[in-house]
């Protein structure tokens, strides 16, 4: 009896073990830096910005897809003739988000969404 229960419970496992690794892709957008889940805080405050710099509702912009980046210097690739930017490498994200189905944009940002700035 004991050993039919042990076997039942391996078999268990080994289908629960199967299936989990047989699963289709995440519902989530294309994420290139292989992870899985929610997208990290800067990919979210990346979405909140653009959607206020365009006065729209933040539902309305979708996250297209994100990959981690290391921008050479503090403007994030994105300086101007007139700004000065520190040339070091911050690492952040590539965001690509798209408004009400219409037009993509892309959104840099560093690591923690503290600098964001939108590519024109």
């Amino acid at each position: 009896m004991r050993i039919r229960k042990v076997q039942w419970i391996f078999a268990v496992l080994l289908i629960s073990t199967a299936l989990a690794a047989c699963g289709g892709s995440p519902a989530n957008p294309e994420q290139e830096d292989g992870s899985e889940g929610l997208p990290p805080v800067a990919v979210v405050k990346a979405r909140e910005v653009l959607a206020a710099e365009l006065n729209v509702g933040v539902e309305q912009v979708a996250i297209q897809s994100y990959a981690r980046q290391d921008w050479t210097d503090s403007c994030l690739g994105l300086g101007g003739p007139a700004e000065s930017c520190l040339a070091a490498i911050y690492p952040g994200w590539q965001v690509m988000l798209l408004v009400d189905g219409g037009e993509s944009y892309e959104v840099r940002t560093d690591e923690l969404g503290e600098i964001i700035r939108i590519k024109q």
